[in-house]
């Protein structure tokens, strides 16, 4: 199961902290000026899907074999990154299922081989504490990340007492699946980006972070004298048979939940304004009345129309 922690972030960046048995003097890594190319650069690949949902993997590949004992991109221990959905835009047309303010179990799926061994954080997956997330409250105010921050680490379980061995991640493979929805804000047919980001592409978004690896050693390792060690390919989402229509559905993630009808009825009532959630305004004429609450709750009960 994917672990809901918060992780810290200095200066856009997720942190991972390995334990070992010895302190290690690590190189520091610089800024990055120059991206990874040839057979000695680790990779970090993101997938494509299509349709109204589906599974995009984000696969990763170690590095050429440098010949130094658990240091480099050859031994990657830990790996913290960002996927924009896309993280470039003012609005989210891909969404994960939640449940109670969560992500929903699967909604991020570790590998069964990281699973076994790795911790993995979804650092933005509820917004306890804080006012965006994966799964807002968006009668709260609260706003949802265009964006999902993932660390990987191990190992999974510290031992009582006495040295911490910190696993390597497997050689070549996916880590995670990002179970994804296009909601009905996306346009069918047209391919979503889904990008990495780094020092060296689009600038990312606020409480996101670029991409990190750390080896064995503890040491980060994401790049060498300002070149990069780690390969990035970035993937696409195309959206297919799309919820259309659907009143009620004001985060547009093609349901309609208990919390969105609340938002209607206080709508209808005058305490919230229209604008709050258009949705329910199907003839667009400021107001909401009895029958578009009452498609809303169709809406919940039967789930949204689709094209």
């Amino acid at each position: 199961m994917v672990q809901r922690l918060a992780l810290m972030t200095v200066t856009g960046a997720i942190l991972w902290v390995a334990a070992t048995a010895s302190a290690q003097t690590c190189p520091a890594p610089g800024d990055i000026t120059t991206a990874c190319s040839g057979a000695s650069c680790a990779k970090l690949t993101v997938g494509s899907a299509s349709g109204s949902s589906g599974a995009v993997t984000v696969s990763f590949t170690q590095g050429a074999n440098d010949s130094q004992a658990q240091r480099g991109n050859d031994d990657v221990a830990a790996i913290a990154f960002t996927v924009g959905l896309p993280g470039t835009g003012t609005d989210a047309p891909l969404v994960f299922d939640c449940t109670n303010g969560n992500l929903a179990d699967g909604a991020v799926a570790p590998s069964a081989a990281i699973a076994s061994d790795f911790n993995v954080v979804v650092e933005n997956a509820q917004c306890t504490n804080r006012n965006r997330c994966l799964c807002p409250d968006e009668t709260a105010g609260q706003q949802r990340d265009n964006f999902v921050n993932i660390a990987v680490y191990g190992p999974k379980t510290l031992p009582e007492q006495g040295p911490v061995t910190i696993p390597k991640l497997p050689a070549d493979g996916v880590i995670v699946t990002l179970n994804l929805k296009a909601a009905s804000s996306a346009t069918a047919g047209t391919a979503i980006p889904l990008h990495i980001f780094s020092p060296l592409g689009a600038a990312k978004p606020t409480f996101a972070a670029n991409v990190s690896i750390g080896d064995q050693s503890a040491c980060d390792v994401t790049a060498t004298s300002g070149t990069s060690n780690i390969l990035l390919t970035d993937g696409s989402f195309t959206p297919g048979v799309q919820p259309i229509g659907c009143v009620g559905d004001c985060n547009s993630d093609g349901t309609v939940a208990i919390n969105e009808l609340i938002t209607g009825v206080n709508i209808a009532l005058g305490s919230q304004a229209v604008s709050v959630c258009p949705s329910f305004d199907v003839n667009n004429d400021g107001s909401v009345a009895i029958n578009e609450i009452i498609a809303a709750v169709n809406n919940a009960l039967n789930g949204c129309p689709t094209s």
